[in-house]
């Protein structure tokens, strides 16, 4: 049964024509196809920390480098609160280093609670982390994905994964051992390219389809059927 929720990612026809498109590709080889699409491949929370972290470490260096003395900053908060009195920065060169110092903390402790609840928006969350986080993230689940359906245990370690991750807007293919040894992992880049040229015109399912027929030729070349051949993986594609 095809969860509704996931009728936003693929509809039904689209499902079918993925499934249809596995079934053909691996009627002319041992290999075996299977697709994942996942919503997103990390959730990113500890990067406005990093970054609230980073701000407020060089707040003080910024500080000196502009020429802003901690004390003339509290003696402008002090007139600017005071009706234009200054109340005086304290009583000892000890005593104004005191409040100065305090000043920096508390700005930095000010900017590090404002970058971070910066992360409450999973988007602007998301948009603030680097590329090789994501790509790196979207990597170790396709890795996940590929173990937890057990595509690694094919009889003849032939299995591939084609994994798409939404939120990065990334895919990639994992193929076994077997196919490692024998395909130019150029193969799969080309195969990644046809799908994202498609996904970027808003046709995910085709994109998808067109990475099948690619990933089904190679395989097909090294990987002939044999007369007891049998689908050790579904034909389907997974939404998670």
């Amino acid at each position: 049964m095809v969860n509704m929720a996931d009728q936003h990612v693929l509809r039904l026809d689209e499902r079918e024509a993925i499934s249809g498109a596995i079934e053909a590709a691996e009627a002319n080889t041992a290999g075996e196809i299977y697709c994942v699409i996942a919503r997103k491949s990390g959730d990113y929370v500890w990067t406005t920390l990093v970054y609230g972290i980073v701000l407020a470490l060089l707040a003080p260096v910024t500080m000196l480098a502009l020429g802003i003395n901690p004390l003339d900053l509290a003696d402008w908060i002090t007139r600017l609160t005071h009706s234009g009195w200054s109340l005086g920065t304290g009583g000892s060169p000890r005593d104004e280093a005191a409040l100065g110092l305090a000043l920096v903390v508390a700005l930095q402790t000010l900017i590090f609670i404002l970058v971070s609840l910066l992360g409450l928006n999973p988007h602007v969350r998301e948009a603030m982390t680097p590329g090789f986080v994501k790509r790196h993230s979207v990597h170790k689940s396709a890795l996940e994905q590929f173990l937890a359906h057990g595509i690694h245990l094919t009889e003849g370690r032939t299995g591939v994964l084609i994994f798409v991750s939404l939120s990065e807007h990334q895919a990639e293919i994992v193929a076994d051992t077997a196919i490692y040894a024998k395909v130019d992992p150029i193969v799969w880049t080309e195969a990644i390219a046809a799908l994202l040229a498609q996904a970027k015109e808003g046709q995910l399912a085709n994109g998808i389809i067109a990475a099948i027929e690619r990933s089904g030729m190679v395989l097909s070349e090294h990987f002939p059927p044999s007369v007891d051949d049998t689908n050790e993986l579904p034909n389907k594609v997974v939404v998670i």
